[in-house]
């Protein structure tokens, strides 16, 4: 009696687990988005203290192949970091700072090369390449760069919901880009666990170019799921 209990209830926990979520409207994901960037903007404003601290200590040891690496996954580690970065070089030390309390990562890193040539090998591969589901800020720990938006916006903003899985921001670029001035795709990921959420933000030069988009995209199938596209919320008709 005991196993076949222990298998029901097996059984129940693996049918939860695989349960869809109900659809997610396109007011719930805006908020969600912009929660999502403000997390993102609290954790730049660290990385910027954090490397100047890093930058006073570069100063006075000779060149500099100290690598700055931000905007990283939270469940990406050292070794994940090191693995990335060894399709170009050999880094000699990675380190991916945690929070001491809650032992979370803080969603940056340094990384130490063996020559400046490895480092600008690096810079010119890996900064602005997505890793799971986010843009990579590299460069040198002493030469900070001028904040940027991380994901380009305009007014003509669409959002694309019921997304399949396994499409990224590139395949969500790819599938909107005939159809106008593309400023930039967005697909969002979950900050814990690094899985996408199911829905996306795409933006376009014009309104003429968002009309056609919507017109020509909604309900069009992409990688096996039919997406549902419409005007984000907030946004001009």
């Amino acid at each position: 009696m005991a196993t076949t209990a222990a298998a029901a209830v097996a059984s129940s926990f693996s049918t939860s687990i695989k349960w869809r979520a109900p659809r997610i409207t396109a007011a719930v994901a805006q908020e969600e988005a912009a929660v999502t960037a403000s997390e993102e903007e609290e954790t730049e404003e660290e990385e910027v203290v954090v490397a100047g601290d890093e930058a006073a200590e570069v100063e006075s040891s000779g060149p500099n192949t100290k690598l700055y690496f931000g905007n990283l996954p939270y469940l990406c580690d050292s070794a994940q970091l090191a693995g990335i970065i060894q399709a170009y070089a050999s880094p000699e030390l990675v380190e991916v700072l945690y929070d001491r309390n809650t032992g979370r990562s803080r969603g940056f890193a340094f990384v130490t090369m063996s020559s400046v040539e490895e480092c600008n090998l690096v810079i010119e591969n890996l900064d602005g390449s997505e890793y799971g589901g986010r843009t990579l800020r590299v460069n040198f720990s002493d030469k900070p760069k001028a904040k940027e938006p991380l994901y380009p916006e305009t007014e003509h903003k669409l959002f694309v919901g019921n997304l399949a899985w396994t499409v990224t921001s590139e395949s969500l670029t790819q599938a909107f880009q005939e159809y106008g001035d593309l400023v930039g795709a967005r697909v969002l990921y979950d900050g814990e666990t690094g899985k996408s959420r199911g829905y996306g933000f795409v933006c376009y030069a014009t309104k003429a170019e968002l009309e056609a988009a919507i017109e020509a995209m909604n309900g069009v199938e992409l990688e096996g799921r039919a997406m549902r596209v419409s005007l984000a919320q907030g946004k001009s008709q």
